[in-house]
């Protein structure tokens, strides 16, 4: 009687859509995950000069005699290579440190970053700061100086008027 074939079901369009909810989904999870990672790895902390400046000599006292493996020399950045090749390590980086002093705003900004974060990056690490000249001049160093470096200071440097950036690795 009626020859003509049934029509076909439309199957790809539930796929399709599973696919999409699916990466809908995952992306809030990693927005979900990177907001708490940085929540718990980061504190800002409002606090006098003195105060700000005794955190610093905690840290700086931890690793007396030490020299931090990036220098300013004449307003610039320098890497310090015959520090990179003295090996100091007794096992393998578990972290970075970063702490920041603004004088401005009175605040101390500390964060800390999983070293096997570090190990993923390819390539040279650039250290470069807009406001203070370095863009075209700046350093870099790839993450295996700072594992032959071992644990110590990275940087450390003081703008009067300004702020304090030390940056150590454990």
């Amino acid at each position: 009687m009626n020859d003509a074939p049934p029509p076909k079901k439309r199957t790809w369009i539930p796929i399709v859509l599973g696919i999409l909810f699916l990466f809908v989904v995952l992306a809030i999870g990693g927005i979900i995950f990177m907001v708490s990672f940085v929540r718990q790895s980061m504190t800002v902390a409002e606090m006098s000069t003195t105060s700000a400046e005794d955190e610093f000599a905690k840290v700086r006292g931890r690793f007396a005699g030490q020299q931090p493996l990036i220098q300013m020399v004449d307003g610039q950045p320098q890497y310090v290579a015959e520090r990179a090749t003295e090996s100091s390590s007794s096992g393998p980086l578990r972290s970075m440190h970063v702490m920041a002093w603004d004088d401005e705003e009175q605040k101390l900004v500390t964060f800390s970053l999983p070293f096997w974060l570090l190990r993923l990056k390819s390539g040279p690490i650039q250290l470069s700061a807009y406001s203070q000249g370095w863009d075209d001049r700046g350093v870099s160093f790839r993450v295996e100086d700072i594992e032959k470096h071992g644990p110590g200071l990275l940087l450390d440097v003081n703008e009067p008027n300004e702020g304090r950036v030390i940056i150590w690795t454990e």
